[in-house]
């Protein structure tokens, strides 16, 4: 809790006026998404409780980190990915995003996050908080994407397990696609990829001219400078001429 408190403090700081936030799941949602494989799909009647389990988790989740921004000045509101997200194969095909853009004409902040959707094969699924912000900031134009992560962002090892791991600070799309293979997976209760997962969603909108900056948001302030535009330690994917931290 002490997290999301800091980091709404620090996003209520950044001033930044039009903003939209993805959260993953966390320990709330990982585990009963593996616990009852909603990541394959329908495959059995006792996988429907655990659909409702996992969706509430991640609702109340949701409301934490909504009260928390709300708490601190900033107008925001939840935005359920179940309610306006539909994928096949666990692809995203359908996106309503509608109320996403009249909040933000509105000056309201969406908050959505990863989250057991329909899928048009498989039943359901999970849709992934990275697959989300990638959707998003294209259909929306993003002038940005700031990843919040538990490592300082892309390094030449896994810094979990090399001590002496380095920070590779900026990256061009086409670099980090042939890196990609070589990338660690999930080291926890992760369905959504780890690493690879989070870095191949990212190299569609960096494509698209979006710079991705990736921050560890455990460290206090990065957030809030990475918001800002400020110089911040992390790293750059973008194309050349978009390459200004």
């Amino acid at each position: 809790m002490r997290a999301i408190e800091r980091l709404s403090t620090e996003i209520s700081k950044s001033g930044v006026k039009k903003l939209v936030i993805v959260h993953g799941g966390g320990s709330y949602g990982h585990p009963l998404a593996k616990k009852y494989s909603l990541v394959e799909g329908f495959r059995n009647a006792g996988q429907l409780r655990g659909l409702c389990e996992t969706h509430l988790a991640m609702l109340t989740l949701n409301r934490l980190i909504v009260e928390a921004l709300l708490e601190r000045g900033v107008a925001a509101a939840p935005v359920s990915p179940l309610s306006c997200a539909v994928t096949r194969r666990g692809r995203l095909v359908r996106l309503e995003l509608s109320p996403v853009k009249r909040l933000l004409e509105l000056g309201v902040v969406p908050v959505l996050f990863g989250d057991v959707v329909m899928d048009e094969e498989l039943g359901f699924t999970i849709l992934s908080g990275d697959q989300l912000i990638a959707a998003l900031s294209m259909e929306l134009n993003a002038d940005r994407i700031v990843l919040g992560l538990d490592v300082d962002g892309l390094c030449d090892k896994d810094p979990k397990q090399h001590p002496d791991a380095e920070l590779i600070e900026e990256i061009s799309p086409e670099e980090l696609e042939r890196l990609l293979p070589g990338l660690g997976g999930s080291g926890g209760i992760d369905v959504t990829g780890g690493m690879r997962g989070k870095m191949a969603e990212m190299l569609a909108p960096a494509k698209r001219g979006i710079p991705v900056f990736l921050v560890n948001a455990a460290k206090p302030g990065l957030v809030l400078k990475a918001l800002r535009g400020e110089s911040t330690p992390g790293t750059l994917i973008a194309c050349e001429g978009r390459r200004s931290r």
